[in-house]
């Protein structure tokens, strides 16, 4: 039962998504969302850290630099894709994320010369098939741009993912893991906004908006969090891709944008792919230690 608060994560992150959106159309720029996002999530996560007992101070800065990087313009991305894209493609471009994972385990399954899971390979080319039937017939040409960017945000956070493993495996705490992402977050943000222009003046509405995506963005990340770190992964992997049909639901309903044949076809096959993808990178992992350990025990 556990899993089941990635079922809320999903909501409160589909609703940071259309606060966002209101937020982008209120003139509020990407970097300026960024900033007030992530320094909210700096007062929130310090807190936490002090409350368990845990400081900032950590062995491993690098890997905690490119984790933070990553996830930042990866947020940065996703943050853009959603100003300038329907909310529920937007979404779903954003959780390509296991597509891009799977292209990296099998090419390096290739590279050493090791066993090819073709499981694997088949999902991701069935994956990224699913992008071209999503946004071929659906985008005109100026979205192309921000198309590319949601697309990229997907990359970004296959690399992040893999960071913040590789610092699980350290024992780092997760709210240490997550407090650098938004100190990070928070000084790209700030200098993003001054570079471009500075900071808007807010209507009452601005406000509320940007208020509405620092909570939800923060409850998003503490439940999905939950969800990893208490439940069943398999099931909590599966069910954090209801994002994408909570953010359809209000897309349509608040935004009023069309969900057609080829939008709901291509976000099926994402998903599908996309869960399927992260099963078989799982397995491939689980193969490769147990034979990391009969090669030991040799």
């Amino acid at each position: 039962m556990q899993s089941l608060w990635m079922v809320v994560a999903a909501m409160f992150l589909s609703l940071y998504g259309v606060c966002v959106k209101y937020a982008g159309i209120e003139g509020i720029g990407s970097w300026e969302m960024l900033f007030f996002r992530s320094i909210f999530g700096v007062v929130v996560f310090y807190i936490l850290m002090r409350m368990k007992g845990q400081g900032p101070a950590t062995k491993y800065p690098w890997a905690h630099m490119t984790r933070s990087l990553a996830g930042t313009f990866a947020i940065l991305a996703g943050m853009y894709a959603i100003s300038h894209l329907n909310l529920g493609l937007a979404q779903t471009l954003n959780y390509t994320s296991p597509l891009f994972v799977g292209s990296w385990v099998a090419f390096s399954s290739m590279l050493h010369h090791d066993r090819v899971n073709w499981g694997l390979m088949l999902m991701v080319i069935i994956g990224f098939i699913g992008v071209i039937i999503l946004l071929g017939p659906t985008i005109s040409p100026s979205e192309y741009y921000a198309s590319a960017v949601g697309l990229a945000g997907g990359f970004l956070i296959a690399v992040a993912t893999t960071y913040v493993k590789k610092l699980g495996s350290y024992k780092e705490p997760e709210a240490r893991i997550i407090f650098y992402l938004v100190l990070v977050g928070s000084v790209c943000g700030l200098a993003g906004t001054l570079v471009t222009g500075g900071f808007h003046s807010w209507t009452t509405k601005a406000a509320l908006f940007i208020l509405g995506l620092c909570v939800f963005s923060t409850l998003g990340q503490l439940t999905l969090t939950m969800a990893f770190s208490r439940g069943n992964l398999v099931l909590s992997s599966s069910l954090q891709y209801t994002v994408i049909l909570f953010s359809t639901i209000f897309g349509e309903v608040i935004f009023n944008e069309p969900v057609t044949l080829p939008i709901v076809t291509g976000m099926i096959v994402i998903v599908v792919a996309g869960i399927l993808s992260s099963y078989f990178v799982r397995k491939e992992n689980k193969a490769k230690q147990k034979a990391s350990v009969q090669t030991k025990t040799a």
